[in-house]
């Protein structure tokens, strides 16, 4: 699968798999033009439609977008009085990184339904032929959700007001704020991929194919807002050390290789205003081998070095730092043990479980078999024991949409489920683009129903019921996840489990479950 390196693809017959709009559109009409070193966005909007609840808010943004690149304008907004009183508070106690302050906010007893919208901001040559288009989207209490993405002006086709040699154009604010190393999509997407591609050659089956009809009948789920985002990721690492050292070499030996691991963990975490650091737990380990007093002064010195590098390295502030030790890592042996059996591997397990660690353990695994077990623990066991175990907990800041179009490729763990589904909504269902936002979230929150339905709902889309099924049976005791079954089973042509599937959806997805049905039986 290659790697994307366009964000952001055409949006000719976007067709979003959230609400539809009801409001109509509150575009009257649109100019963009440049003067000085500006470009000048001119917009008539007509929000008479648009009627706000006191603890909801409605957010029409306007977003240049151009291969690779989204800039988002300040919206304006239509707020209860409750809700903007909330978003005010929220942005006043916990100030959010790139928060662009709205346009205008409108409420109920100051309503001007007609807009006059000018925003200029700094004229950047990818503009020249960008593309402006309008993201409606509703707020309560507990979520955002997109309502929409409108094209407006296909090409702005402006004239560039310098002209400026290819290599001394400055590089965009997200670009220089966003470290620049890539990742590739995530490799269990890509194998999986892989594994769907060898099964259509052995079943002789055609490539995937969009579903154009699926997109009005599979589910469509959004997240709640996740205001805080708390992230824990950990590394573990194998560091070597020249006898009698304690101190960290990157040089020596294999340690490069290992510390570039934890490079990739904290790079993200340190550069670019992205985050904030709360807490670094280090832990040393050392292997059953040798005596218990030697392990323990071994893994307590490496852990302490070890956070001295850190310190230096990365994140000053020792307040930061929590150094702990574990002198003989048994529990890690019977882990290894019970992934990677070996020979009389029941029996080192049933000794580990009855003789304690001061109680002869060790020398009773040297005994058994001649020493021959203990001689293979020596050699393909304890170095896996020997390691050090950083933990780094932080709290993402809130990304806008250019940030987050960006991030969605590089850095996607920072992102929340609702930021990377406001980069999706600028993909057309069925295309590999949306398909491939909606398969990095699932990746990245493996454990949440919310994502593993949704990724369902996007492969579908793609034409690719297979990877929908493996994504649906991790969550198929959730009822949400059952009017996609359905549409799985009409794909398949059984319309008999279909229909049982919509009818059993009809309790959660009354509206969508119903409209399924009466499709079905409109072709009978």
């Amino acid at each position: 699968m290659r790697h994307i390196k366009k964000i952001i693809g055409g949006l000719a017959g976007v067709l979003l798999a959230a609400e539809a709009w009801a409001g109509g559109t509150p575009v009257l009409s649109s100019h963009v033009f440049t003067q000085g070193d500006s470009l000048h966005i001119e917009l008539l909007l007509n929000l008479d439609d648009t009627k706000a609840g006191n603890a909801e808010a409605y957010r029409f943004t306007p977003v240049l977008r151009s291969a690779g690149r989204l800039q988002e304008l300040p919206a304006v907004v239509v707020s209860g009085r409750r809700r903007a009183r909330a978003d005010h508070r929220q942005q006043a106690l916990q100030p959010a990184s790139g928060y662009i302050p709205p346009y205008r906010t409108l409420y109920a007893r100051n309503r001007k339904d007609s807009i006059n919208y000018h925003v200029s901001i700094a004229y950047s040559p990818w503009m020249e032929h960008a593309s402006l288009v309008l993201m409606r989207e509703q707020r309560d209490c507990c979520r955002m959700e997109i309502l929409g993405v409108e094209p407006l002006i296909a090409d702005l086709a402006v004239n560039s007001p310098f002209k400026v040699p290819q290599e001394q154009i400055a590089v965009s604010q997200v670009e220089t704020m966003i470290p620049q190393e890539q990742i590739n999509v995530p490799q269990v997407i890509e194998e999986r991929r892989e594994t769907v591609t060898d099964h259509r050659k052995m079943k002789n089956t055609p490539e995937c194919v969009p579903c154009a009809e699926c997109t009005a009948m599979v589910t469509y789920l959004t997240p709640e807002m996740e205001t805080l985002k708390h992230r824990s990721e950990s590394a573990t690492l194998y560091i070597d050390y020249p006898t009698g050292i304690y101190d960290v070499r990157r040089d020596f030996h294999n340690n490069r290789s290992e510390l570039e691991k934890l490079d990739s963990l904290m790079r993200p975490l340190t550069k670019g205003n992205l985050a904030s650091i709360s807490d670094i737990s280090i832990c040393g380990y050392a292997s059953p081998d040798g005596t218990y007093k030697d392990n323990e002064i071994l893994a307590s010195n490496r852990a302490r070095c070890f956070k001295e590098y850190m310190c230096a390295t990365y994140v000053p502030g020792h307040g930061l730092y929590k150094v702990s030790s574990v002198p003989e890592d048994w529990d890690g042996l019977v882990e290894l043990l019970k992934q990677h059996p070996m020979k009389h591997g029941d029996e080192v397990l049933s000794l580990i479980a009855r003789v304690g660690i001061f109680e002869g353990r060790e020398k009773q695994l040297m005994d058994m078999y001649g020493g021959t077990v203990y001689r293979e623990l020596l050699k393909d066991y304890f170095p896996q024991l020997r390691r050090i175990r950083v933990t780094v907990g932080y709290e993402a800041r809130a990304f806008n949409i250019e940030e987050a179009a960006s991030l969605i490729y590089t850095h996607p763990r920072l992102l929340s489920l609702q930021e990377m589904y406001r980069v999706a909504a600028f993909y057309r269902p069925g295309t590999e683009q949306y398909r491939e936002v909606y398969e990095i979230a699932a990746y990245h929150f493996p454990d949440d129903a919310l994502a593993n339905i949704n990724a369902a709902s996007a492969v579908i889309m793609a034409g690719d019921p297979i990877s929908a099924r493996q994504y649906l049976d991790k969550v198929a005791d959730d009822p949400r996840a059952w009017n996609d079954f359905g549409v799985l089973a009409y794909l398949e042509g059984d319309r008999k489990k279909a229909e049982e599937w919509f009818r059993k959806a009809l309790g959660i997805e009354p509206e969508k479950a119903r409209k399924n049905l009466k499709k079905m039986k409109k072709e009978e």
